[in-house]
């Protein structure tokens, strides 16, 4: 997806991508103690997360038409999508490091 487009116009989805990704994680990791692992990390986790999901996003049904074509440059569909696949995609992998955190509990 980012291959195709331009370097500034890549490296501003990149943002989007990870700052909606790390505020699912910080957000989540505040309503949800238990999953928690800080807010810096939960930040970082999510962050990744929404880096992570974009890729496969696409070809998820029903997800790949909130992408939008990067194709045509920065519209506010691919705006709005990247920042909507980056939001899911930060509080899925939190959601899987908290399953973590817990199992290694015990709990």
């Amino acid at each position: 997806m980012l291959a195709t487009m331009p370097g500034l116009a890549g490296g501003i989805l990149l943002v989007i991508e990870f700052l909606c990704g790390a505020a699912a994680g910080i957000a989540l990791g505040r309503r949800v103690r238990g999953f928690s692992w800080g807010w810096v990390a939960d930040g970082a986790i999510g962050g990744i997360g929404g880096l992570l999901f974009v890729w496969p996003s696409p070809r998820i049904p029903g997800v790949g038409r909130l992408i939008g074509h990067p194709a045509n440059g920065l519209t506010p569909a691919v705006l709005i999508g990247a920042g909507v696949a980056g939001f899911f995609g930060g509080l899925f992998l939190i959601l899987l490091a908290g399953f973590v955190k817990a199992i290694v509990r015990g709990r």
